[in-house]
């Protein structure tokens, strides 16, 4: 019984993050940093749409999903498609600590209300954040 409760309150203090599943996942191709996609056509047919970045540990990133009339659910997915953060139209993350190495991350997104769409997608990389 201890192990159930312990698993409830995970799942409800929102430390159990969500998955994409990849099939859901249409990926559009590549940004680095500084970066503003082409737009793109978004249909309420297709669940999410992704971009990928290269992001290396304790990077801070910051993403902005805009459309001229729609609003956009814009999350931060590591390289297995786990949901880090996420937000409407705007989210900035910490990339986690996995090792030396740049890791493929993801740019996951639709239209909020998931109906059709046109957005573009920036990606920009932080300064820092400084401890006072």
């Amino acid at each position: 019984m201890r192990h159930f409760v312990v698993g409830v309150f995970l799942f409800a203090s929102g430390l159990i993050a969500e998955s994409f599943p990849p099939a859901d996942v249409k990926v559009m191709g590549d940004l680095r940093y500084g970066q503003t996609s082409n737009a793109v056509e978004c249909s309420s047919a297709s669940p999410y749409y992704a971009f990928v970045f290269n992001g290396k540990a304790g990077e801070r990133v910051d993403v902005v999903v805009k459309s001229e009339d729609r609003r956009a659910f814009v999350a931060i997915g590591d390289p297995s498609l786990t949901q880090l953060a996420s937000g409407i139209g705007h989210v900035t993350v910490t990339l986690p600590n996995r090792g030396p190495d740049a890791e493929a991350y993801y740019i996951v997104f639709r239209d909020s209300e998931s109906k059709d769409g046109r957005f573009t997608v920036e990606l920009k990389k932080l300064a820092p954040e400084t401890s006072q």
